[in-house]
């Protein structure tokens, strides 16, 4: 293994490359080297490309990784390849500070040799539901992700396992709200994206409303609360919802948005999220006001 993958904002922050940030990032973003064998409809690295999501990754070698500091948390993105988490292993050693890994399903002797050098789990479900799963072409299949989440709890423990999530590939309401109390149920907690896909052509990020809705079920989900009380709340009491969910330290900087959009989906800090407030408040009380929300779908 000759070299890693480190987001643009992660080396400019870093001063291994030039550029301007309007928002730090507060994690270090890796991500695995090569092609992945996986061939799921709405990412671009099954093709080798630079891109993830919004953001560009360029390759780094690993006596960089070095150089990389001043991150509260570094966070290694894995990739469906051989002895994929072999490599994460040998990234994950070169880092000084906590790490978080997000990869495919691995047996769990595999898994257990991972948690030694880390101390938080990504897995990547993504869809929102077995019908979604199967759509997007996901690699395995869905009881392979929820078996693997619940050895992630087992091996990580309670609440160090985050399951991320991409709204806007095809589910509904009522699909998505049951994915994400699965997986509380399940010990683990929610990372929340939104799928913005670079090409236009291939369609467009989720409704703003629709997806606050869902920050604001996540997060009350996160803190014990009732989700039925979300519409006879006050959002200005729970505006950390609409920051970027993940492990601690992480903000993911525009990952899902152009810095010039009128909101963003995931607020990286509680500055920018005030600079927008009352039309994120808007989006999300006339999301709430526009649609009776089935007893099944928030229960």
């Amino acid at each position: 293994m000759k070299g890693v993958r480190a987001s643009i904002g992660t080396l400019i922050k870093a001063g291994l490359a030039s550029g301007r940030l309007d928002e730090e990032p507060t994690t270090a973003y890796l991500l695995l080297d090569g092609k992945c064998s996986g061939n799921c409809t709405f990412c671009p690295l099954k093709s080798g490309s630079e891109f993830l999501s919004r953001v560009r990754w360029p390759k780094v070698g690993l006596n960089s990784l070095l150089l990389i500091k001043g991150f509260e948390r570094y966070c290694i993105q894995g990739i469906l390849k051989g002895r994929f988490w072999e490599e994460v292993i040998e990234v994950a050693k070169s880092l000084d500070g906590p790490v978080s890994v997000s990869i495919n399903p691995v047996s769990r002797d595999k898994l257990e040799k991972v948690y030694e050098v880390s101390d938080k789990l990504g897995v990547g479900l993504d869809a929102m539901s077995p019908r979604i799963f199967r759509q997007v072409r996901k690699p395995g299949s869905w009881k392979s992700y929820l078996k693997f989440v619940e050895w992630g709890v087992a091996v990580y423990g309670k609440g160090n396992v985050l399951v991320h999530l991409i709204a806007g590939l095809g589910e509904t309401l009522k699909e998505a709200l049951f994915t994400m109390r699965l997986a509380y149920r399940m010990g683990a907690g929610v990372a929340l994206f939104a799928y913005t896909p670079i090409n236009p052509r291939r369609g467009k990020g989720p409704d703003k409303g629709y997806y606050r809705y869902l920050q604001a079920y996540r997060y009350f989900l996160h803190m014990g609360w009732n989700p039925l009380r979300i519409p006879k709340e006050d959002p200005d009491s729970y505006k950390e919802a609409f920051l970027t969910s993940g492990c601690p330290g992480c903000n993911r900087p525009f990952y899902n948005e152009r810095p010039v959009d009128s909101t963003l989906y995931n607020y990286p800090s509680m500055d920018r999220l005030n600079k927008d407030w009352e039309k994120v408040r808007e989006e999300l009380i006339g999301f709430i006001n526009s649609r009776v929300l089935p007893k099944e779908e928030v229960r």
